[in-house]
């Protein structure tokens, strides 16, 4: 230990010195945090980003954080100055925070074929993850543990007052952080990548040791002849005070507690994508970091009494339920646009007035309870690693035990309670005698705030969290004028996510159901996400029908899951989700021709993180596809780069395919051309499929592929469990296959030459920013034009080497049918001139059905419940003329309608249908009759004037004058 500290300059006062060491740790805190989270982040695609493997990662993290504050608290700097040592630390931290960002994705290809080799040895496998985690965080988590205790040590720093130097130190460098969250999300990564937001952070780190150097020299610390290589001797001459570092430790644990309770609350408000998660992580941090500079320019006030503390603590357990209780809700609005950055501002303001306050009182908290372990222990380097020391292992657990523990047992709201509850136990734990005397103001003011605690929460409203699940739920079970159309029937709190289950009834029968997570849609099993969710299984299966293993990414709600089960030849499949709870919401899923897939003795469910299962896995498979998030969803744009395709192609035989969803509905013109480039590098043989609407599908075929034949597509729907659920989706026929295609790889090349792709180091090359539903019309549109479509298909190579050239002749037809649906859903269109086409032009059921606002679901309930009724029930005849005309009977769909008129429940649309119809079967003078009696109810306007010349002009009806 050098004995010989340097005394401070008549030129620079204890003040000055302070604020310039702020700086430096301001600049420190920026880097760190910018470095923690894209290791984080690089880390969970190396080793996965299931719950346990983000755990054990961050338990990682935190131990090395320990270990270096275990360094601070048990020894002494010897032959370096602080300030020389501080710069070694944020050096090493520079060199090898860029080293593992750099080396991350190269070490995920290396340990490969190990994962690979320990596929069937999951629990060694998962303990290799960790100890690999740990030691690749160890040194620079150790050296981030080290900073502030070393540099507290700083001899210039002796003058000023302990308490307040540690306050103002640890606030600054929080709010460094807080820069590094917002500057790192909201700037870098966009601008640079991963890598380059890497080296700024490296630059930052390395400015603070720079300036640290700088300051070093001026003060003369010349670095003596080490006789001793190491700068840091390990030495305990001290008592620890216990009773203060279990305070350090449980308060470490219920902060970090209340942070996992927080965000789950919160997004229930709010769609969690990765800037919304730095926006709420730049808030608690905030609070942190303002505390720690109100302790340390009060320390003076806040140190005169040792009773402070447990006021303290009583404070932050009122203020955990009062934000709670009070949170502002009214001010969320429910916009379908969630990703809009319009709504920043708004998730900012609910964060604050959930998670500031407590996080300013635990600010101010911790700088005190470091000043009072000063006082026992002496040396401000191991007091301050001591103190934090057991503030980080408290940090470590909290977060594990209310994830695995707290969450899934008892919910949000009770975990708020419990960590509120601790902090009181802790604030008594922590009193003395004089916290509890009527003769001293504190003493009053202790027995008040616990009082006041008591009442609080006595008075609680515990179905509190009923009203924030309703809000979580509400725009899907109401409809625009306030009606209750659907029910929540299934509602988890699970280790990762909130999880509600919403289900329609239609007619009194469950009609679809509603995957919520917090407060997104996830999923549904509405018939129209069910076309090409199941196209997702169909259109491989068709491509290649001698598969015999799949592997289904994402189960969603077990659309595509199911749409594989009835495909007989398969032999194994494979479904992997992050969710188990995703898993067991299975069995609660019901409506027309709903079963649960996992009952399928050939399933297989896995438990993981679906880009760490292709790259652990050594199994290969024919199909490969997934019913994945939105790409906006906080953590699912790795999901949809070319470094995930390309996973997915290793994982192909040759001659497999994969499938996968493009959004185009969801994303900017620009975004969706990222997604499509990063798809086409991934799969040289690619195309792009979808039906009459922007759910596109892509499809990449590992190799040339081979020519199907016209029997081996028939054979898909004539068979009984296939072609049926094809034929409900709207496949009839095998042209319609055909009619999917949009582009092949030629094409996605002309219209992405200048595009970048989207890949793991260049996130942000999908945006925050609201998608252009106009600019994403006129994309999509362009490729449903029948005419053109229909020669894209033509000239293909690609079309040409797969598809049975026996198909192409009929397809035309089916081109139009596409085109026309397309932008009768986009732009409208005169419904009965679009029903008489299909109905006179065509044998296909499904877009009559649609046309008319039905579809094979709500029609199979309507026919169940008028078969169970003496007379179709009134609410369900529009369904069935949709019926008898989808199936040509126009006397059955006359009978309903004559019906409906004789009970004077008629409407104008009704009576135009009627009116045409009885045209179609040659009685024009009924047709006539009909509307000479609702001449009263008809205005003339374009319609009516298109309908009569119609009918005149193909009928001979005459209208009335």
């Amino acid at each position: 230990m050098v004995n010989d500290r340097l005394q401070p300059r008549s030129d620079w006062s204890s003040a000055g010195r302070l604020a310039i060491l702020s700086s430096v740790l301001f600049l420190s805190g920026i880097g760190s945090l910018i470095f923690e989270t894209l290791w984080l982040r690089l880390s969970g695609l190396t080793f996965g980003n299931s719950i346990w493997s983000a755990a054990l990662i961050l338990s990682s993290f935190m131990a090395g954080m320990a270990l270096g504050n275990a360094f601070a608290a048990s020894s002494r700097i010897r032959r370096w100055r602080p300030l020389q040592l501080y710069a070694f630390l944020e050096l090493l931290i520079a060199f090898l925070g860029c080293a593992i960002v750099f080396g991350l994705p190269l070490l995920g290809e290396w340990l490969r074929p190990l994962f690979q080799a320990l596929w069937n040895y999951q629990s060694i496998l998962l303990g290799l993850r960790f100890v690999l985690s740990f030691l690749l965080l160890l040194l620079p988590a150790t050296a981030m543990g080290l900073t502030l205790p070393v540099l507290v040590e700083d001899s210039f720093l002796q003058s000023a007052e302990f308490g307040r130097a540690i306050g103002i130190l640890y606030g600054v460098n929080t709010l460094g952080a807080v820069a590094g969250a917002v500057l790192g999300e909201a700037y870098l990564v966009e601008a640079f990548g991963l890598l380059g937001t890497a080296l700024a952070a490296g630059a930052a780190t390395s400015i603070a040791a720079a300036t640290a150097l700088l300051l070093a020299r001026r003060d003369g610390a010349a670095l003596p002849p080490a006789r001793h290589p190491l700068p840091l001797r390990l030495r305990i001459t001290y008592h620890p005070p216990w009773r203060l570092l279990f305070v350090s430790f449980v308060t470490g644990g219920i902060l970090l507690c209340l942070e996992v309770v927080w965000f789950r609350f919160l997004r229930l408000y709010v769609a969690l994508s990765s800037t919304a998660f730095s926006i709420m992580l730049a808030v608690v941090l905030v609070g942190i970091g303002l505390g720690g500079v109100v302790s340390g320019a009060m320390h003076s006030r806040l140190a005169r009494s040792n009773l402070l503390l447990p006021i303290l603590l009583l404070f932050a357990a009122i203020l955990t339920l009062l934000c709670y209780e009070f949170f502002p809700a009214e001010i969320a609005q429910t916009s379908p646009n969630v990703f809009d950055i319009r709504s920043w501002p708004q998730i900012a303001m609910l964060s604050f007035a959930l998670m500031f306050p407590v996080a300013l009182i635990s600010g101010i908290i911790f700088p005190l309870i470091v000043a009072r372990v000063q006082t026992s222990v002496g040396d401000r380097m191991n007091s301050t690693g001591l103190t934090t020391l057991f503030n980080t292992s408290g940090a470590a657990l909290g977060p594990l035990l209310t994830s695995f523990v707290l969450l899934p047992a008892v919910g949000f709201q009770w975990s708020l309670l419990l960590s509120a509850a601790s902090y009181t136990l802790l604030a008594i734990f922590v009193s003395e005698r004089g916290n509890w005397s009527f003769t001293r103001p504190l003493g009053i003011a202790t027995s008040a705030l616990l009082a006041a605690f008591i009442l609080i929460v006595a008075l609680f409203p515990y179905r509190r969290d009923q009203a924030h699940f309703a809000h979580a739920s509400l725009p899907y079970v109401m409809d625009g004028r306030g009606n209750l159309i659907a029910q929540v029937i299934k509602k988890v709190e699970g280790t990762s996510d909130t999880w509600q289950l919403v289900r329609r009834d239609l007619f009194g029968e469950p009609y679809y159901c509603r995957l919520l997570t917090n407060g997104f849609s996830m999923s549904a099993t509405l018939p129209r996400s069910q076309r090409y969710m199941r196209l997702f299984a169909y259109l491989p299966l068709a491509l290649r029908p001698e598969s015999e293993d799949v592997l289904l990414i994402c189960y969603g709600c077990g659309v595509t899951a199911d749409a594989f089960t009835r495909e007989s030849r398969l032999k194994r499949i494979d479904i992997v989700d992050i969710s188990k709870e995703v898993f067991d919401l299975a069995p609660f899923y019901s409506g027309p021709y709903s079963a649960n897939p996992l009952r399928d003795p050939r399933v297989i469910t896995f438990v993981q993180d679906g880009r760490f299962f292709l790259q652990g896995s050594p199994r290969q498979y024919d199909i490969i596809t997934g019913e994945p998030p939105p790409p906006k969803v906080a953590g699912s744009v790795n999901l949809y780069t070319e470094e995930f395709f390309s996973l997915m192609n290793s994982r192909l035989k040759q001659g497999g395919i994969a499938t996968f969803w493009l959004p185009v509905d969801q994303l900017k013109v620009s975004e969706a051309k990222a997604i499509l480039r990063a798809f086409r590098n991934a799969f040289p043989n690619t195309s792009v499929w979808a039906g009459a609407d922007e759910e596109w599908i892509m499809m990449g075929i590992k190799g040339p592929g081979r020519r199907v034949e016209e029997g081996e597509i028939r054979r898909l729907l004539s068979n009984p469990g296939t072609g049926a659920d094809l034929r409900r989706m709207g496949i009839e026929v095998p042209e319609q296959l055909g009619a999917l295609f949009l582009m092949d790889g030629e094409e996605i090349d002309r219209i992405t030459g200048e595009i970048a792709p989207l890949t793991d180091f260049y996130p942000k090359r999908l945006s925050d920013a609201a998608w252009d539903e106009s600019a994403s019309h006129r994309f999509a549109s362009t490729y449903m034009v029948a005419s053109s479509a229909i020669q894209r298909f033509l000239d293909s190579a690609m079309i040409n080497k797969i598809w049975p050239p026996t198909l192409n002749k009929p397809l035309q037809s089916y081109f139009i049918v596409r085109e026309t649906r397309y932008f009768s859903r986009v732009q409208g269109s005169n419904a009965l001139a679009e029903l008489d086409l299909y109905l006179r032009h065509s044998r296909l059921r499904v877009p009559v059905l649609e046309i008319l606002g039905s579809d094979e679901f709500r029609l199979s309930i309507a026919e169940t419940v008028a078969h169970n009724s003496e007379m179709p029930p009134p609410e369900t005849v529009p369904d069935l003329v949709a019926g008898a005309l989808a199936r040509r009977d126009f006397d059955d769909a006359i009978r309903l309608l004559e019906s409906e008129k004789k009970l004077g429940a008629l409407e104008l649309n009704d009576l135009f249908i009627l009116t045409y119809l009885y045209c179609v079967k040659g009685e024009v003078n009924k047709a006539e009759d009909l509307v000479a009696s609702s001449s009263g109810l008809i205005k003339r306007d374009w319609f009516v004037d298109w309908l009569w010349g119609k009918l005149q002009a193909e009928f001979g009806f005459h209208p009335p004058p």
